[in-house]
């Protein structure tokens, strides 16, 4: 199920799903440690007087999850006409503390006053499994906690925040947080609680307590736990009631509630503003002019840079995805730092003014790089080895399980950011710790007589071979190093990455280039100096020639290849949109053929409004790059998220939902496409 909502801070990442449940909880890093162990459902359900219960995911809830514009604030609207219930939700995660605050304004749909109690279910797997945890019930602040070891979740909330009490009487005492009486307790606090054991000898769960409205308060429980807390409200016949329930988080019993008394002193209502107010100057912090973009396109650039920032960990490494249930396709996630994918984020991060973000990222890059200079296929945002497909050892001989466009591609996003940002003292400490061993790792890595690159692995991750997209990746790479190089005053340095850059830009036209087809070939297989096979199948890949500067966008070569892509991979049939390459059966939903060569990617579909953007003349040749642009903001979901890929036929999200990869490539051709309007119509 694809994500409806990503909230995070860098720190601490929520998701939720199209019920407004929550699906995934990442601390202490941004995709690493997910906390409810792959989309374990975390349940919301909401009792009525008189009228019956009913969670969240029942057919009897119209849920429509949004954000506020231009925020990381949920802004969601929820009904139910058997409960005679409407309900807005406010979900955040602050900017700064590790807290996710979720604000229920409750209001009756039929003019009826009304009891209501609301019920949320926490089913924590902390550090990712379900043993030796406890929760219990904390009677000083009136919260459930969840704790082991350096993890802790403390759980509290107030049931009306208009008849809540007074900051002052919370303050002081054993923790801190104190209430000094059993009716400040019950008008304050949470309303209701109870801990008990799941998924364990065929225990369901604390939620199932909920259903008959009311819960049995067992005060604590250890082992494989789970807990539910109850906010009891009074609804009137016109207006709404708020309740707000939050979920801290912390390495210490000290420090979750030190969050819940900020909370307090604050007061949810100032914490909401803080965060609706700080996303808001984050995402428009640099004035832009969007031309003729109507407000659609702009404000899925918007959400794009803020989906995008969400997966930017603390410490640098950037997430391809957060949606863990691409579990169940094969036993693993996207929630690891690809080089490569960092890379093309960062490229569009500089481009729109964020370069505070990228900075990280490359520091971080300096710190996996390998002893030789390469970086390997990817990386938890801890920067431990991810997981890997890519063996050492394959047809009896040893072999590097790398794709080089990883190492290249950093340094080339790096010389992009040294453009726009002008750091002397960075880009000199980046040189030393990072490109210098990186440069020469691209230099050596070639074979002596061609120059090409030696074999490594395709950006789609399925073959090894010498293929035009790599060979492309690391001229554009070496061709920044020798910049880089030349601009600090290392000429020798300079003029090593510039031959070698050179030669392998010779290679490139002498060996990839098909003649009798028009177009640069997929890949080559080469040993012993020999060219064994050529691959001619069009793929999107091929892009990155023209791309990543190694050729101009007007070049024969360039525009003969680039027409055959749009051709041979465009979409004939259901929504449209462009393929990888012809025959692609990853996460095939539809047989492949002639009219359908695979299923539709945004980055695929993007790149192609990109170079229809690079060659375009007059203000009117932006019409089909338009045409594309719309196609992508028609892909992403009601609350804004692009996923990998599509189904062909009904236009279904497929893979993960939200991918950076795709946000970060439509705020890059939206940028293009701004920058190129501008400069036709002033030309």
């Amino acid at each position: 199920m694809p994500r409806s909502l990503v909230l995070g801070n860098g720190t601490l990442l929520a998701t939720f799903d199209e019920d407004l449940q929550m699906r995934d909880f990442y601390y202490p890093f941004v995709g690493m440690e997910d906390q409810t162990t792959y989309g374990r459902v975390h349940r919301v359900g909401v009792f009525v007087e008189g009228r019956g219960f009913a969670w969240l995911n029942d057919d009897s809830w119209n849920v429509s999850p949004r954000y506020a514009p231009e925020t990381l604030v949920g802004n969601s609207i929820l009904e139910n006409k058997k409960l005679g219930l409407g309900i807005t939700v406010r979900d955040y995660v602050h900017p700064v503390q590790n807290v996710l605050m979720r604000h229920f304004f409750l209001r009756s749909l039929d003019g009826q006053p009304k009891d209501v109690r609301l019920f949320f279910h926490h089913d924590f797997y902390i550090y990712g499994d379900k043993q030796k945890d406890t929760a219990f019930y904390e009677p000083y602040t009136n919260s459930v906690i969840h704790f082991r070891q350096s993890r802790y979740f403390l759980i509290g909330g107030m049931p009306d925040v208009r008849r809540s009490c007074p900051v002052q009487q919370w303050r002081s005492g054993k923790y801190g947080s104190v209430l000094r009486s059993r009716e400040q307790l019950r008008s304050g606090g949470l309303s209701s609680y109870t801990v008990g054991k799941a998924h364990f000898r065929n225990l369901e769960g604390t939620w199932k307590d909920a259903e008959d409205g009311e819960l049995v308060r067992n005060p604590v429980e250890q082992g494989s736990v789970d807990s539910t807390v109850a906010l009891h409200c009074s609804v009137p016949g016109s207006g709404e009631t708020e309740a707000v329930l939050w979920v801290c988080v912390g390495k210490s019993l000290e420090e979750v509630l030190r969050i819940q008394e900020t909370i307090l002193v604050e007061t949810p209502d100032r914490i909401h503003r803080n965060c609706h107010n700080y996303w808001k100057s984050w995402v428009n912090k640099t004035p832009a002019n969007f031309g003729s973009l109507g407000p659609e396109l702009v404000d899925l650039y918007k959400r794009s840079l803020l989906v995008i920032r969400t997966h930017v960990d603390q410490h640098g490494g950037i997430v391809a995805a957060a949606d863990s249930d691409i579990m169940a396709f094969n036993r693993d996630t996207y929630t690891y730092v690809w080089p490569r994918d960092g890379a093309f984020v960062s490229l569009a991060l500089d481009r729109a003014g964020y370069g505070e973000v990228t900075r990280k990222f490359f520091e971080y890059c300096a710190r996996i790089q390998m002893p030789d200079g390469y970086l390997l296929h990817k990386y938890n945002p801890d920067g431990s080895l991810g997981s890997t497909w890519h063996p050492w050892f394959k047809d009896g001989e040893p072999q590097l399980p790398i794709q080089e466009d990883e190492t290249a591609l950093v340094v080339y996003a790096l010389g992009k950011h040294f453009e726009r940002q002008h750091d002397f003292e960075f880009l000199q400490e980046m040189f030393e710790n990072f490109v210098k061993k990186a440069a020469q790792f691209l230099c050596d890595f070639r074979e002596e007589s061609t120059s090409l690159p030696l074999p490594s692995y395709d950006p789609w991750e399925e073959y090894r071979g010498v293929f035009t997209y790599t060979t492309a990746c690391t001229i554009a790479g070496l061709d920044a190093a020798a910049h880089i190089a030349n601009v600090l005053g290392h000429h020798q340095h300079s003029e090593r990455y510039h031959n070698a850059a050179d030669e392998m830009r010779q290679a490139l036209l002498f060996h990839l280039y098909d003649d009798q087809h028009k177009r640069f070939v997929k890949q080559i297989q080469r040993k012993d100096g020999k060219t064994l096979s050529v691959d001619l199948t069009p793929d999107a890949s091929l892009s990155a020639v023209w791309l990543l500067g190694v050729l101009p966008p007007n070049d024969p070569r360039v525009v003969s290849t680039m027409q055959q892509l749009q051709s041979c991979l465009k979409v004939r049939v259901g929504i449209g949109g462009l393929a990888r390459y012809p025959n692609d059966h990853y996460q095939e939903v539809l047989p492949v053929g002639d009219n359908l060569p695979g299923n539709p990617w945004i980055i695929t579909t993007l790149w192609s409004a990109q170079w229809i953007i690079a060659c375009a003349k007059k203000p009117e040749d932006l019409a089909a790059a338009r045409e594309l642009l719309e196609w992508a903001a028609k892909r992403a979901s009601p609350s804004g998220l692009l996923a990998e890929q599509y189904n062909p036929q009904t236009g279904a999200p497929l893979s993960v939902a939200p991918l950076t990869w795709s946000h970060s490539t439509y705020v890059e051709t939206v940028l293009r496409y701004v920058e190129k309007e501008k400069a036709l119509k002033n030309g």
